[in-house]
C-alpha cells in the first residue's frame, strides 16, 4: 500500500464530510450550500493522489499523443478487415507511411457503430451520441488535422431527468460536479444522498486510489448499495447505459470501468489535453463527420482499395508465409499483413488459423450483448428535456432494465428526433410495447458491443502490449482494447497496431 495506506483515514474522513455537507443542505438547504465551499480544504489531499496502477493513471497514458512514421511502409501491402473508426485510423497511418491499403467491409457503409441518420444533408447522431474533446486528445488531434470543428451539445444550463420510481430527479449533468451536487441534493431523499455519496467515494477511490483489479461492481459496493434506489434508479441509467453494464452484469463488470465513466467523462477529474481550445472541452456532438472524412480522405489516395458488402471467411498462409484474405463471397487478397478491426467475437473465426495463441486467448474472453437504438419522434416523456434515463421493470421476465433517451443535439430545444438506447431483445420488445408509440420510430439500428468482464479488463495496456509484440503480421485492433469504447480508444489502439506493422514498437 505505502505511501497511500495513509490516505484511507483521509477518505473516510472526507466521506463523512461530504454526508455533513449533504445533512447541512438537505435540512437547510439555504445555507447548506455554502457547507461545500469547505469541502475543498478536506480534500485536496486525497483527490491529488493517484496510485500509479489505477484506472485514472492507464487513461492518462492512452493520452499521450506520440508520432507516427511517415515512411518505412513503401511496398507493403496490408489488408484491414473492418471499417469502423479503429480500421479507417489504422488505415490511414499505413498510407501515411507508404503502405499499399485494403480496406474490406462487410456493411454497404463504412463506419462501424458510428452511423448516423442523413436528412437533406444532416448529419443526425444515432448509435454513438456524444465526445469529449478534451479527455480524448487522439481523437481531438485527428479532428484538428482532418478539419473537423465540434459542435458542442450546449445543454449546461437545461434539466435533463432521472426517474425514480414514482418522481423524478431534474439534474443539470452539462454543468459540472458543482452544478450536479447542487441539485440533487436539493431533490433526493436524505437515505437517497447518503447511500449516492458512498456509492460515489467507493468508486472513486476503485479509478484513482487502488490498482484496477477483479473487483465487481458488486464486491466494491456490497449487495445492500447495489439494490438500493440510489444504484437501481440513478447509477445504473446515469453510467450503466454508458459502459454497457445490465444489472445481470454488476457481479462481472469491473467496478474501475463503471468509475471510469463517472470520473473521466461525466465529472472529470482531470483534463488530459491541456491544448483544447474554446469548448473542446465541453460534451460535442459526434455526429459521423470524422467517419466520412476519414473515409473521403482514403478514397482521395491511389495507394487505398475500399470493398464494401465484403464479409471475410477466413485468412489462410501458404508455405512461404504468404497471407490470403477470402470473402465468403469468393474474392482474395494477398497481402504482407492483416489489421482485424471488428468486434472480438466478429474477429475470432476469421483469426483462428493464423493468429498467435495468445491474442485468440484474449478474444475469447469476450462476449457480445444485443443493443437496440430507436431513432424516433416520441417526445411524450422526454418533454423539452435534454435526456431521460429510466429503470423499467420488464413485465414479462419481471427484471430491471434501463435506457436512455436523448436528442442528438442536447441543446437543440426544437430537436426533430430523439434517439432512445437499450439492451437485450426482450428489454427492447419490452419497452416498444409499453413505453413509446410504435409508429414515431423512424429506423432501428442493432449495434453489437462488447461486454466488459473480470477477465478482460485489468491492466489492458501491458496486456496488449505484449499480445501486439507477439504477433508479426497478423494484429487485431478495436476501440475496447484500451478504456472504454469511445473513438480515442479506437484512434490510440490502431496508432499502436500501424506502429507494429510498420516494425516499430507502441
Amino acid at each position: 500500500m505505502g505511501k497511500f495506506s495513509f490516505f484511507i483515514p483521509v477518505g473516510w474522513g472526507v466521506l463523512f464530510a461530504i454526508a455533513g455537507c449533504v445533512a447541512a443542505m438537505h435540512y437547510v438547504p439555504e445555507y447548506g450550500i455554502y457547507s461545500f465551499l469547505l469541502l475543498p480544504l478536506v480534500i485536496v489531499l486525497l483527490f491529488k493522489q493517484v496510485h500509479p496502477r489505477s484506472t485514472c493513471s492507464l487513461f492518462a497514458e492512452d493520452a499521450v499523443l506520440f508520432d507516427m512514421p511517415t515512411s518505412g511502409g513503401e511496398g507493403k501491402s496490408v489488408v484491414v478487415v473492418g471499417g469502423g473508426i479503429s480500421g479507417l485510423s489504422a488505415a490511414k497511418f499505413l498510407i501515411q507511411a507508404g503502405c499499399n491499403v485494403t480496406l474490406l467491409e462487410q456493411r454497404e457503409i463504412v463506419g462501424g457503430n458510428n452511423d448516423p441518420y442523413i436528412e437533406n444533408g444532416e448529419h443526425h447522431a444515432t448509435t454513438v451520441i456524444i465526445t469529449l474533446p478534451a479527455q480524448q486528445p487522439h481523437y481531438l488531434r485527428l479532428c484538428r488535422e482532418l478539419g473537423i470543428e465540434q459542435t458542442p451539445h450546449d445543454f449546461e444550463d437545461l434539466k435533463g431527468s432521472i426517474v425514480f420510481e414514482d418522481r423524478e430527479l431534474n439534474t443539470k449533468m452539462g454543468s459540472g460536479i458543482g452544478g450536479f451536487l447542487k441539485f440533487i441534493c436539493r431533490e433526493a431523499t436524505l437515505k437517497e444522498l447518503i447511500d449516492g455519496f458512498i456509492i460515489f467515494y467507493r468508486f472513486y477511490r476503485q479509478f484513482k486510489l487502488r490498482p484496477e483489479s477483479t473487483k465487481s461492481v458488486t464486491d466494491v459496493l456490497g449487495k445492500r448499495l447495489v439494490n438500493s434506489t440510489v444504484f437501481t434508479h440513478f447509477y445504473m441509467p446515469w453510467v450503466g447505459i454508458n459502459t454497457w453494464c445490465r444489472f445481470e452484469d454488476v457481479e462481472i463488470q469491473p467496478a474501475h470501468v463503471f468509475a471510469s465513466f463517472i470520473f473521466e467523462y461525466a465529472l472529470t477529474v482531470k483534463i488530459r489535453d491541456k491544448t483544447h481550445k474554446y469548448k473542446e472541452d465541453y460534451w460535442s456532438v459526434l455526429d459521423g463527420r470524422l467517419i466520412h472524412k476519414l473515409r473521403d480522405t482514403l478514397l482521395e489516395d491511389d495507394r487505398y482499395k475500399q470493398h464494401l458488402n465484403t464479409q471475410v471467411g477466413n485468412i489462410s498462409r501458404d508455405s512461404d508465409g504468404r497471407l490470403t484474405v477470402h470473402s465468403k463471397g469468393g474474392g482474395s487478397w494477398d497481402c504482407d499483413a492483416v489489421i482485424v478491426a471488428t468486434q472480438p467475437v466478429q474477429a475470432l473465426p476469421v483469426l483462428g488459423e493464423v493468429a498467435p495463441k495468445i491474442l485468440i486467448d484474449e478474444l475469447e474472453k469476450w462476449k457480445q450483448m444485443d443493443c437496440y437504438v430507436l431513432f424516433h419522434t416520441d417526445f411524450s416523456d422526454i418533454g423539452n428535456r435534454p435526456w431521460l434515463h429510466q429503470t423499467h421493470r420488464n413485465e414479462t421476465t419481471g427484471k430491471y432494465y434501463i435506457t436512455n433517451t436523448i436528442k442528438p443535439r442536447m441543446g437543440c430545444l426544437d430537436s426533430k428526433y430523439l434517439i432512445t438506447f437499450v439492451y437485450n431483445t426482450e428489454n427492447y420488445l419490452d419497452f416498444k410495447a409499453h413505453h413509446m408509440d410504435e409508429s414515431t420510430i423512424v429506423k432501428l439500428y442493432e449495434p453489437k458491443l462488447p461486454i466488459f468482464n473480470l477477465e478482460n479488463s485489468i491492466d489492458r495496456n501491458t496486456v496488449w502490449r505484449e499480445i501486439d509484440s507477439r504477433c508479426t503480421d497478423v494484429f487485431w485492433t478495436q476501440a475496447c482494447r484500451s478504456g472504454l469504447q469511445y473513438h480515442n480508444n479506437g484512434i490510440v489502439s490502431a496508432k499502436r497496431v500501424a506502429r507494429r506493422v510498420l516494425g516499430h514498437d507502441w
